[in-house]
């Protein structure tokens, strides 16, 4: 017999009947997913199909990508994993054929993903507005309130019904057609211009803040005497130009004892070289900074939002808005110190691929301070009587910071760079007013990019505060 003392535990089951009305409503859909979560999300609210509210809702044909090197002759491409990414890869998709597919994106459209990690939600800004967007990305034109329906969307109520919608069993996706019919509450007027408001203030911030960042991204070209990448002239032996193919002599060859041909590519070695000929000067970043430190590995014992530290790994870096955070035990974690997050570190995703998260940097300023992170980032420490932190990062963030990282890498599967190869990187110096006027640029754009969570999570709080106060009322 068991003590009033022993712990039980029970596990809820989602349970529900449906009639043949419920499923014939749900266009036949035999996946309980789909009927037991929905209607709870939004019950006894008047809502609307988001097709209501929206001149059109598609997506692009599927296609087989043309891609370009020159940039003259085509368009900026995002993959579906890239229109929430605050450093997305540089593609470019010939300009023929985004036209003809109708793949470009014009300001004021909604973005969401609709496959694998669906239900990232973004609208087209200045940022991005004429860029190609692949074909498993949903575009949605409102009528109007446009903040207020990626508001929606984009809430933890929208993203339930975008994955009660999905389709899938072990990789889930969902289509146009099924994003038109979620249903969309009809809310009072002064909540939802109120909402409509605070989201698109958040919009707003984020484009100064990619602005600001590109200027500090151009004036480390400027100060440094540094061409930009696009303009190298790259030599290679192979006639049609597809692949980078040169000789190294054995002087090269013996400096790393390195025998991956990415080691030699050369835009990274026409990088380096800039920044030693050009640069009035430079030291290695093992000379510029106090530690370089890999994270710890360990078991992970994750705990509610309310019982533990925050914890992020390398793609929550490089988010526009972090998402799907876990959170560690502050109890079963005895070394959690050593995890934390400390304002003006430069973290670098040391673990991934070429073209995803791999080599990506974010600088720690009003987001991630007193958060824990992975193994798989690694943090920079910037000895500041040495070099303004907030430089360093525009540097390692730019194209030749990207090159320069990148280079070291080394795995077959995954891409690894450790502490150890991040050393030896060469940083370009220039004089101590210039490295400050850039360090305030990238301390002003992550200002922006606070500023732009504050106004979204005011949105997202008012929004439940609507829907709470409207199911009272009905």
């Amino acid at each position: 017999m068991q003590s009033a003392s022993d712990n039980i535990f029970f596990k809820s089951i989602d349970v529900s009947y449906n009639t043949l009305e419920d499923t014939l409503k749900g266009d036949f859909r035999l996946d309980s997913g789909y009927y037991t979560n929905s209607d709870s999300i939004i019950h006894n609210i008047q809502t609307e199909p988001l097709s209501f509210f929206c001149s059109n809702v598609f997506m692009g044909p599927i296609f087989k990508r043309i891609e370009v090197t020159n940039k003259q002759y085509g368009v900026r491409f995002f993959a579906s994993n890239e229109i929430v990414s605050l450093s997305p890869s540089i593609t470019y998709l010939d300009i023929d054929q985004a036209n003809k597919l109708n793949l470009i994106v014009k300001k004021g459209m909604i973005l969401i993903t609709g496959y694998g990690t669906i239900g990232s939600v973004r609208i087209v800004d200045s940022t991005i507005d004429g860029f190609a967007i692949a074909d498993n990305v949903t575009r949605i034109i409102p009528k109007n309130n446009l903040g207020y329906i990626a508001c929606f969307l984009s809430s933890k109520y929208g993203h339930q019904l975008l994955n009660d919608y999905a389709s899938g069993s072990t990789i889930k996706f969902i289509q146009a057609p099924q994003i038109a019919k979620i249903p969309v509450p009809i809310l009072d007027s002064i909540n939802v211009n109120n909402i409509n408001d605070l989201y698109l203030k958040a919009v707003s911030c984020r484009e100064k803040s990619f602005s600001i960042l590109k200027d500090a991204h151009f004036l480390i070209l400027e100060y440094n005497n540094l061409p930009s990448i696009s303009e190298f002239e790259i030599e290679t032996l192979d006639p049609n130009k597809e692949a980078q193919i040169r000789f190294t002599n054995l002087n090269e060859f013996t400096t790393d004892l390195r025998l991956d041909s990415h080691f030699y590519n050369p835009i990274a070695k026409i990088a380096d070289e800039n920044i030693q000929r050009n640069s009035n000067r430079y030291m290695k970043l093992k000379d510029l900074t106090s530690e370089i430190v890999i994270g710890k590995r360990f078991k992970r014992n994750y705990v509610e939002s309310g019982h533990g530290t925050p914890f992020i790994g390398s793609k929550n870096i490089i988010q526009i808005r972090p998402t799907e955070l876990k959170y560690l035990s502050n109890s079963e974690i005895g070394f959690m110190s050593d995890l934390m997050l400390n304002k003006n570190m430069i973290l670098i995703a040391c673990s991934g691929s070429l073209g995803g998260t791999f080599g990506k940097a974010c600088f720690v300023y009003k987001n991630f301070e007193n958060y824990a992170a992975s193994q798989h980032i690694l943090r920079v420490i910037a000895n500041e009587s040495l070099i303004d932190p907030g430089y360093l990062y525009a540097f390692l963030s730019s194209e030749y910071g990207y090159e320069c990282i990148t280079r070291y890498r080394w795995g077959a599967l995954i891409d690894e760079i450790d502490n150890e190869d991040m050393s030896k990187l060469i940083i370009p110096l220039p004089k101590e007013i210039q490295q400050k006027e850039i360090g305030d640029l990238v301390r002003q754009a992550f200002d922006f990019r606070a500023d732009a969570i504050r106004f979204e999570n005011e949105a997202q709080d008012l929004l439940t505060s609507a829907l709470n106060n409207a199911k009272t009322i009905s």
